[in-house]
This record gives C-alpha cells, sequence and structure tokens, in this order.
C-alpha cells in the first residue's frame, strides 16, 4: 500500500516500461509451467501462491497501514488519512490532506441564483469548478436528489491571480414530484443499459472469484455487538432462550454474520471494478447488473446543512481549548527531553557492553521512562484539568438525562493531543537510539593486516570468538546480534503501550471504554525506515569481524584436528630425540605467536572479544606439545619397567636353587649368557634412556614413582654384578656335587641290574606245571618286566645326566641282556598259565557260551607260540620240557575243535540234533549246561565224519 512504494505522490504516473507496471498490469493471462507429473510431492506454497497470482491477479494488498487497501495503490505513496478516502474513488485519488493547508479564507459572495444556474438544463444539477461533465444519477445521487437543501460551491479566479473562494448561499432547489423523480431515474437506468453490455462467463466466474477469495475476512471491520443487541430486542425472550430453538438461532446467527461479511466484500469489489483499469489489470470487463434501487424522497433545503456543519463545528472543534496550550506547555517544560532510550547515558558510560548488559540497559531505561509517563506525566495532566475545571467542564452534561456526546467528544481530542505527544516522544526515541548506532555508518572493513588505531570510537557491543569445531564463530551470532538490536526498538514501542488517558485518572468509574492513548503501531513505515536504516550501518560494520577472521587462517589444522592427525602419525614412526625436541619447539613457538594476539579487537560498532579462542588455540597447542612429551614419558615408564623386569627376571632366574642337574646346566648357561650377552644389550638401553632422561627433565614433570622407576633402573647394574658373582658359585658348588651323585647313581644302577640277572636265572630251573606255580611264576616275570621297563628309563636318565654334565656315557650290556633274555620265559609261563585257565574253561563251560571260532583262534597262537619256544629253549632243559608239556596238552585239546564247531553253530536246529540223535540211537540234544565234556562222554566224536547230515 502507501508504504511500500516510494513515489512520490499518486498523480505520478508510472510508464508501461517500469517493472512495477507489469507487477500489476499484465497484457494476457499469463501461465507458469505445470508441475512434474513425475514428482510426488505436493507443491510448494510459493509455487501455488504464484500460480493463484497469475490466472487470478491479486485485488487487494496482504499487508498495508490500513486495511482492504486496493492492490493498485501500491504504487502511490499516502499516509493513513490519504488513503482511507481515496482508495477506490477516482475523483478523489489525487486529494492530499497537506493541500488543504493552502486554502485561505474564503471569501463570502452572495449571488443571485438565477445567474448561477443560467442555461442549466435542470436546477438539481450542480457544475464544480473544473469539471465539466454532467453529473451521473449514483444512488449517492438519488440521496441528493430528494434533499431539500443543498450545498454547491465555485471557484472563481482573480485577474491579479489571488484566490477567492466565492461561497455562495442558495434558496432551496425546486422540490421534484414522485413521477418526475421516476422519470428520472427510469432515463438514467435505460441510459446505463445502453452504454453497458453483458458479462461474458469468464467475466462471472472472474468476478465469483473476487466475489469469494479477493478480499479476506480479516481486512472487514467485524459488525459492531450493538447490532446484535438491537436485533435481540426484537425477537420475544421466549423464542430467544427455548432449548429446541437454539440450534436454529446459532445458525440464524451465522447466517447474518455470513450475509454481513458478503455485502461488504461485494460493495468493495464493486466499486474497485469501477476503475477502468482495475478491470483491464483484473481482465473483468462487465459486472452483472445491479438491481435498481428506487427511492422517492422529499425535498431538503441547501442551507441546513451548512447550518448543521457550522453548528458542529462550534460544539465539536476542540483543537483551540485553552487545556490544549497548557498540556502543550506542561510537555515542553518538563517531558520534551524525556527519551526511552538515553543514548547520551549509554555513550558516556562503559562501553563496549556484553550482549546481556546492553539488553538490560535498554529495557532498564525503557522501564524508567514508561515509570515517568504513568506516575509523573499522566497525574500532572490530570491535576492540570481538576485545577482548570471552568475550561472544560461545560461540556459535561447538566443532567443524567443529558447526553454525554460532548465531554466524550472532548475527551477524545484531548487523548489525540496526548497520543500525538507520545508519539512524538517515540519517534524520538528511536531517532535517538538509530543516531546510536549511525556514529559506525562507516562501517569497519580494514585493509590487511589490522591496525587496532584505524578504529578509535567507541564500540558498542562485545561479540566473543569460541570454536565450535572445525570453524571459528562470533557468540552471539550476527542474527542474534541484529534480533537484539531490532527487539531494542520494539522494546521502546512496547513500553509506550498500554498509557493510560487522563480521563482514566479523573473518572476511576469509567469501565467499558478505550481508555488508552495511541502510540507507533510497528507496522508503520516511519519504524521499518529507522530499522532499515540501522540494518544497512549493521550490514557495513559485519565485515570487519568476518575478514579479522583471516587471522586465523594460519591455525585451521589446530582447528580441524590434522594438526592432531600430524602428531599421530608422527608418534606413529620412529624417531629420535631430537626430532621430539624439534616438534615441540615448533609448537611451542606457534602457542607464544597465540598468546600474543590481540584479546579485544575495536571494529567500530563492535568489539571482538578473543581471550576464549586464543586461550582454546593456546590449550590445543599446548594439548599437542604434552602428547608429544606424554608419549615420551609412557616411552620412557614403559622401557624403564622392561629393563628393570628383564633385570629382575634375570636376578631372580640366577638366584634360584637347581632341582635337578637339567635345571643346574640351564642355570650355568643362563648365568654365562646373562653376564656375556644380556647385561650388555641392557647397558645400551640405558644410555637410551640417560638421553630420554635428559630431555623429559626438560620439558616434563615426572611423577613420583617414574622418578623412583628412574633411580631403581640406575642401581641395576651393580647390583646385577654382585648377583651374577653369587649364583656363580653358588652353581659351581652344585655341580660338583651332582657329578658325585650321577658316579654313586651308577654304582647303584650295575648293582640293582645284577640283582635282575639272577632272578632271571631262577627261571631257568623251573617246569612245575601245577596251575599255582604258574600263577607266580607269570606274577614274578610280570614284576621283573616292569623293573627293567624302569631300569631302561633310568639309563636313559643317567644318560641324559651324563650328557648335561658332559661326562662320558655309560652302556650298562646287561640291561639289553636282560630285556632280550626276559621275552621267551615270560611267554612260555604265560602261554602255559593261560592255557590251563581257559583250556578249564573251554571243557567244562555252556556251549552256548563258547565260540568255537575265537576258541580255534587264540589254540593256533598258543600252539604256534609254544613251538617257537621249544626251538628257541632247546639248550635250557626245564624250560624246554615244560614247553613240550603244553604243547602235547594243546595238540590234544586240538582235537576237540571239530566238536566245538559244530557244537557252538548258531546254525544248529532241533532237527539237526533229531537227526544225530537217530545215527547215534540214542538222544543227542545239548542244552544249556551241556559243556564239552559232557559232548566227549557221549562220544559224539564218533560221529564228527558223518557231519554231512547237518
Amino acid at each position: 500500500m502507501d508504504n511500500m512504494s516510494d513515489m512520490g505522490c499518486s498523480s505520478q504516473k508510472i510508464t508501461k516500461s517500469d517493472s512495477i507496471h507489469h507487477m500489476s498490469h499484465s497484457q494476457r493471462q499469463p501461465e507458469l509451467p505445470p508441475f512434474p507429473a513425475s514428482v510426488n510431492e505436493q507443491p510448494s506454497e510459493l509455487y501455488q501462491t504464484i500460480m493463484s497470482h497469475s490466472f487470478y491477479p491479486p485485488l487487494m494488498q496482504r499487508t498495508s497501514w490500513t486495511l482492504a487497501a486496493p492492490f493498485k495503490e501500491q504504487h502511490h505513496y499516502r499516509g493513513p488519512s490519504d488513503s482511507i478516502a481515496n482508495n477506490y474513488s477516482l475523483m478523489a485519488q489525487d486529494l492530499k490532506l497537506k493541500d488543504l493547508l493552502k486554502v485561505y479564507q474564503p471569501v463570502t459572495i452572495n449571488i443571485p441564483r438565477e445567474k448561477i444556474f443560467q442555461g442549466l438544463p435542470l436546477a438539481n444539477n450542480c457544475s464544480s469548478g473544473p469539471n465539466k461533465k454532467k453529473r451521473k444519477f449514483s444512488p449517492r445521487d438519488k440521496e441528493d436528489l430528494t434533499r431539500t437543501k443543498l450545498a454547491c460551491s465555485i471557484s472563481v479566479s482573480s485577474p491579479i491571480k489571488k484566490e477567492v473562494v466565492i461561497s455562495s448561499t442558495f434558496p432551496g432547489s425546486r422540490p421534484m414530484s414522485p413521477e418526475e423523480q421516476i422519470d428520472v431515474m427510469l432515463q438514467q437506468e435505460m441510459e446505463i443499459e445502453g452504454k453497458e453490455t453483458q458479462p461474458s462467463e469468464s467475466d462471472l466466474e472472474r468476478y465469483y472469484y473476487y466475489l469469494t477469495n479477493g478480499i479476506r475476512k480479516d481486512m472487514i471491520a467485524p459488525e459492531e455487538e450493538e447490532v446484535m443487541h438491537r436485533i435481540s430486542k426484537l425477537i420475544s425472550n421466549t423464542l430467544l432462550t427455548s432449548p429446541l430453538l437454539e440450534p436454529l438461532v446459532i445458525l440464524l446467527v451465522k447466517e447474518k454474520e455470513n450475509d454481513y461479511y458478503s455485502s461488504l466484500m461485494k460493495s468493495i469489489v464493486d466499486y474497485i471494478l469501477m476503475d477502468p483499469t482495475e478491470r483491464e489489470r483484473l481482465f473483468i470487463k462487465n459486472i452483472p447488473h445491479v438491481f435498481p434501487q428506487r427511492v422517492i424522497r422529499a425535498p431538503v433545503p441547501w442551507h441546513c446543512v451548512y447550518r448543521n456543519a457550522k453548528k458542529w463545528n462550534e460544539e465539536h472543534l476542540h483543537t483551540v481549548n485553552p487545556m490544549m496550550l497548557s498540556l502543550k506547555e506542561l510537555w515542553f517544560a518538563e517531558f520534551r527531553d524525556l527519551r526511552f532510550v538515553r543514548t547520551a547515558e549509554l555513550l558516556g558510560g562503559k562501553l563496549p557492553l556484553q550482549p546481556h548488559e546492553y539488553w538490560d540497559v535498554i529495557q532498564k531505561h525503557c522501564m524508567e521512562a514508561r515509570q515517568i509517563l504513568l506516575n509523573k506525566w499522566i497525574p500532572t495532566c490530570a491535576q492540570l484539568f481538576v485545577s482548570k475545571k471552568e475550561q472544560w467542564v461545560h461540556f459535561a452534561p447538566k443532567s443524567d438525562y443529558d447526553s454525554s456526546r460532548n465531554i466524550e467528544e472532548y475527551f477524545a481530542s484531548i487523548a489525540a493531543f496526548m497520543s500525538l505527544q507520545l508519539r512524538d516522544l517515540v519517534i524520538k526515541s528511536l531517532e535517538d537510539l538509530m543516531s546510536f548506532f549511525m556514529i559506525h555508518k562507516d562501517g569497519n572493513d580494514f585493509e590487511e593486516p589490522y591496525q587496532e588505531m584505524e578504529f578509535f570510537l567507541p564500540q558498542l557491543i562485545t561479540i566473543k570468538l569460541e570454536v565450535i569445531e572445525p570453524i571459528i564463530v562470533f557468540n552471539p551470532s550476527f542474527d542474534d546480534c541484529w534480533e537484539l538490536i531490532h527487539n531494542s526498538f520494539l522494546e521502546i514501542i512496547k513500553n509506550s503501550r498500554e498509557i493510560p488517558k487522563v480521563e482514566s485518572v479523573l473518572f476511576p468509574e469509567l469501565k467499558g471504554y478505550n481508555l488508552i492513548l495511541g502510540t507507533v503501531n510497528t507496522e508503520e513505515k516511519l519504524v521499518s525506515d529507522f530499522v532499515d536504516q540501522t540494518f544497512e550501518v549493521f550490514q557495513k560494520n559485519q565485515v570487519g569481524p568476518r575478514k579479522y577472521l583471516n587471522v586465523y587462517k594460519k591455525y585451521d589444522d589446530l582447528l580441524d584436528n590434522m594438526a592432531e592427525q600430524n602428531i599421530t602419525a608422527f608418534l606413529k614412526e620412529n624417531h629420535e630425540i631430537e626430532d621430539f625436541v624439534t616438534r615441540i619447539s615448533s609448537i611451542k613457538k606457534r602457542r607464544n605467536e597465540i598468546a600474543s594476539m590481540h584479546i579485544t579487537v575495536p571494529l567500530a560498532m563492535f568489539c571482538l572479544d578473543t581471550m576464549t579462542l586464543n586461550y582454546d588455540l593456546c590449550e590445543r597447542a599446548q594439548n599437542l606439545k604434552d602428547r608429544l612429551i606424554q608419549f615420551q614419558v609412557e616411552v620412557n615408564r614403559d622401557t624403564n619397567t622392561s629393563i628393570c623386569n628383564q633385570y629382575n627376571i634375570i636376578a631372580d632366574k640366577v638366584s634360584e636353587i637347581p632341582a635337578n642337574t637339567e635345571e643346574l646346566v640351564f642355570l650355568i648357561e643362563f648365568l654365562k649368557k646373562s653376564s656375556n650377552v644380556t647385561v650388555f644389550k641392557l647397558r645400551r638401553q640405558l644410555r637410551d634412556a640417560i638421553e630420554r632422561l635428559e630431555f623429559l627433565m626438560d620439558y616434563a614433570d615426572l611423577p613420583q614413582e617414574d622418578i623412583k622407576l628412574n633411580s631403581t633402573l640406575f642401581l641395576w647394574p651393580d647390583q646385577i654384578e654382585d648377583i651374577f658373582e653369587n649364583s656363580r658359585n653358588l652353581l659351581l658348588s652344585k655341580r660338583d656335587q651332582a657329578e658325585m651323585d650321577l658316579i654313586k647313581r651308577c654304582s647303584e644302577f650295575g648293582s640293582k641290574l645284577e640283582g635282575y640277572n639272577k632272578e632271571l636265572e631262577g627261571f631257568r630251573k623251573r617246569e612245575v606245571m601245577t596251575t599255582e606255580e604258574m600263577k607266580n611264576n607269570v606274577e614274578k616275570l610280570h614284576e621283573l618286566s616292569k623293573n627293567l621297563d624302569q631300569a631302561l628309563v633310568e639309563f636313559e636318565l643317567i644318560n641324559k645326566e651324563e650328557e648335561l654334565l658332559e661326562k662320558e656315557k655309560s652302556t650298562f650290556p646287561l640291561l639289553q641282556a636282560l630285556m632280550i633274555n626276559k621275552v621267551p620265559y615270560e611267554q612260555l609261563w604265560l602261554t602255559a598259565y593261560e592255557f590251563s585257565i581257559k583250556s578249564e574253561e573251554w571243557m567244562n563251560g555252556p556251549l552256548f557260551l563258547l565260540n568255537a571260532e575265537e576258541i580255534a583262534e587264540e589254540i593256533g597262537n598258543m600252539w604256534r607260540t609254544i613251538y617257537k619256544l621249544t626251538k628257541t629253549l632247546a639248550d635250557v632243559p626245564a624250560p624246554r620240557r615244560l614247553a613240550e608239556n603244553v604243547k602235547v596238552k594243546i595238540d590234544k585239546f586240538k582235537q576237540h575243535i571239530p566238536i566245538l564247531s559244530i557244537s557252538c553253530n548258531p546254525g544248529m536246529k532241533d532237527r539237526h540234533w533229531q537227526q544225530i540223535s537217530e545215527i547215534a540211537g540214542y538222544e543227542i540234544k545239548p542244552t544249556e549246561t551241556t559243556c564239552l565234556s559232557n559232548m566227549l562222554e557221549y562220544g559224539f566224536s564218533k560221529f564228527i565224519d558223518k557231519s554231512s547230515v547237518l
């Protein structure tokens, strides 16, 4: 609306080449490309709005100072008062309130009525200055036609160019009869119908769209509650309070409200479409004809209008009331220097301020100014009214039955005047606050490198530089700073609100009445102008802080962890102590550079507080340095601990008491290797430890544990030599003792073998065949075998010990002879004993429990073993005879194998035994208790050859 254009006046023409013209004057109905069908998501709100405006250009402005402002007014610059009348009217679009000041006091000249209206066709027509067109008979004209009193003024220019307004007072116009009024109205209706054409379907569709969607509901003032109150009085209370009719009442109230808004919307649309340019812009050529309203009115005298206006001015014009001058003098005497924000005090105080400090000061100043207005200005004005009551009390009603309209209008004028004073205070406060920031209107851009002396004016707000990895940020951010500054303007306006009118103090009993003084609205253009100018200064003062960040560019590796990664890679590699010294010196130099940088950076409006940032960067550099040092501390601790552990292991090992010769020899070799090789390696590691310790003494503060560890480490070389000497003597003594013990052990082992040989010789003469004798001999031979096995193990141990002691190995040939000679006797007695036991079981055990095949296999093995022994023991008479006897017994038992094969055959059935019984002549049938000896008693062997019957 008014505040959205920079044009000087509404009469200024817009060329067709201007972009503003094309924003509201389309040559055709434009179209946007359709939304792609492949897109599944809903079109954006912006796309929908543009599409809507493409087919239906906006009728009303979305935001404006006044409500219901047409879109066509966007390229005009008007104040709210100028906009109210000429928003829709073509005739009044060039009128401005400021031009009324040029009108001089009119000179009233009475001219005969005949001269004025000479040559006019109708007495009710009136010419008005430069407009020579015939008056249309509009609905408003219809009203004027039937009035009995009309006012008409004409302007006459004198030859000496002196503006003289000639005001003529005429007698009332000639009354018209009802028939004449009807004729005039019908004639005008016919003329209108002849000039206008019927609307097309497109016109009707677009017209209906703007009726329903062209004007928002919030642009229209809501209907006064008094209307509903008057309607309710016309309806019986019984109908209004009936529960059954309550839904109907709600429905009718809703319908009334819809009719109210619909009628106002239609009136506004119709009035806007009276402008031909608007019709062309909105693509509506014609609109539906309104059904004519024909009203016959009585004549009204013209001079009544003048009389009423004069009387109204006498009763309602209060700007010349003496109280107005008193209020003005009071304001200029006591409150003209009052400001919501005392910028002079801010500039004279401690600057720059922290953001919260700045906000606290703004709130404090605004609150103090508000308290002065509430506690001093309004009460003083009220007291002024009390002391000068005679200047206004005559407006008050004389009795309870008189109207209070005059006194209400009077105090409304007082409120308007005091509101202007309050607005003036707010505007000046906003202007002072803007000037507070305008001292830095040149911005803070600077040529690198930064020079602190370039910015000598006091800064206003402090901004801290902080790290949010991997970047440096402003705290508060510039968005937050601007919000803080913008809120300062809003805080001034906020504290100017809710200031009561003076009548609220004079008449405390007033209720349900607007008792608040008007002030500046945050949406007014003057507020946005102040804010916009301040924002331009604010933007210019963002350049310097952002540019100053270049100072920290070379420390980006500390922010993005690249320095940390470089240290990590460095520590993974093998480096000498000198490399660590070089790297630490480099980091220390960078840290000193950071520590020497500015901690406060003046930059016009802002002052950068870099203390936190510098401290953080120093800490990061220090952490890198500490990490290198700590790495060496840990390496030193681990290496020293490892060296001490190796010394401890050596000391513990060489101090052990060997439990056997193997351990003795191992300890001797270990002692030899440790004293000749290991200790020298450890000494080389000690030299490295000394170098690390010198490094750590320069850069690190070692804990008590590490100091103690270093002391222990450097004491070990002397201690280990003493331990070696003591262990060497002990081990040599143990070796001599081991050699003596080995000689004794060999002698005892030879004696033991002699005893085993005598025991084995005793079996050369034994040949007794009793079961008990055989059992004892088997057990003795088993014990002898066990002893010989142990002797073999002991022999191997003796040889191993001799090898450890580097002695010649003993042979002990008797042991090998015993192992060989023992085998025949062991086989003989074991086989004889097994045959003796098993033959008894086979002969007398149940046949169904015997396995003929296994028995045959075992008998065969026994026979082969005994047969070999008869050959082997041929030179030994007694064992040979025993072997022959056993062989004879085995041969004898082998004869019964066929019987066992038949008797134990699982395939033998009852019919087979029945056939055998028939051949034998008596019944032969084995039972569960039948054994081999029973079968022999039956003479079963006689029928072996006749086994074909089976």
